[in-house]
């Protein structure tokens, strides 16, 4: 897909489920494409935020960020995918990603092969949506004799992988309906992401006329820039220390491999104050999206221009979700292109 198809919202499980149904129902009011929902490991679930926004929506489009293939059999994905998208009328976009490894280590479920896992998972699950009686053995997953016993609304909805590195980008590219970036992605790494994304696709000569790249990024939109800044720190210090040392995402940011050990380092001891050094200034404003209006609108131009074609605006606790969904529909989505 070329260039600019909508704003959006997310979700993420530190709000109370109220308010992820009233974000939802602002930002369909003021104009917005779409919201999201993410499932971050042991915050509230994506999937009853996103079934409670669809009864109380009718419009939008309502994206789940992501499920991983470990924590659930993909009958269960299935099922639940093929429910999600009867409430909503349709609405659904799927995300299926191999889950953050700290989080699957912490349930010892992660068995070192996300790329192969989360294959068999999307061909499984796309399998057993059709409604169709199926049968299935591979590597990591059997299906004896399942069907749902409902028909759902759709055969083929829309499946939108999760990943950071160059093969998964890649595998999405070739299976995938469109891709989900992480939070504290750069115009960098939007344009390494559609390379590698090109990449898969070429494999299989599949066209992506219709792909999607959708891009996380958290926002804290404040006249003061400082109070901006550190509002977003706040937040960056539940992720960042488990971004990937050396990784493309970090990489493409300018944040060293030993910048995110030290993160994890301080985090693990709990030392809060060495945190917050580690946690420039500068990772903040080249990581979050912090400031006024116009910077803000200058930051996702430039991400849109990178090639990002739906700009999702990831909420941080401290700041007002709900204001600033209007804020991006009423007066952010005209001056964007």
């Amino acid at each position: 897909m070329k260039g600019f198809k909508e704003l959006g919202v997310a979700m993420t499980g530190v709000f109370p489920v109220s308010e992820a149904v009233e974000l939802a129902r602002v930002a369909e009011s003021s104009g917005l494409g779409s919201a999201w929902f993410a499932e971050d490991y042991f915050f509230r679930g994506g999937i009853p935020y996103m079934s409670a926004a669809a009864m109380a929506t009718e419009k939008i489009r309502l994206g789940l960020g992501v499920v991983n293939p470990y924590s659930r059999h993909p009958a269960l994905i299935a099922m639940e995918f093929a429910t999600l998208d009867e409430m909503s009328n349709m609405r659904t976009v799927f995300g299926l990603g191999s889950g953050v490894p700290f989080w699957m280590d912490q349930m010892g479920i992660y068995d070192k092969k996300p790329l192969s896992r989360t294959r068999a998972c999307v061909n499984l699950v796309r399998k057993i949506m059709t409604g169709e009686n199926i049968n299935h053995e591979d590597k990591f997953f059997t299906a004896k004799d399942i069907k749902l016993v409902f028909e759902p609304v759709r055969k083929s909805a829309p499946i939108y992988l999760a990943f950071e590195g160059p093969k998964g980008l890649a595998l999405s590219g070739e299976i995938g309906d469109g891709v989900i970036l992480s939070i504290f992605c750069t115009p960098s790494y939007v344009k390494f992401a559609w390379d590698r994304i090109a990449e898969g696709a070429k494999k299989v000569g599949k066209s992506l006329d219709e792909y999607e790249m959708v891009a996380y990024m958290p926002m804290v939109i404040d006249d003061d820039l400082d109070k901006a800044i550190s509002t977003a720190r706040e937040f960056s210090k539940l992720y960042l220390p488990h971004s990937q040392p050396g990784g493309p995402l970090m990489t493409h940011a300018g944040v060293k491999p030993e910048d995110t050990k030290a993160m994890f380092e301080a985090a693990e001891k709990k030392d809060d104050a060495l945190l917050s050094e580690l946690i420039t200034d500068d990772f903040v404003k080249e990581l979050c999206l912090v400031g006024d209006k116009e910077d803000c609108i200058k930051k996702l131009q430039q991400m849109i221009d990178a090639g990002a074609n739906t700009m999702v605006a990831f909420p941080v606790p401290g700041t007002e979700p709900i204001e600033n969904a209007k804020i991006l529909g009423e007066e952010f989505t005209h001056q964007l292109k």
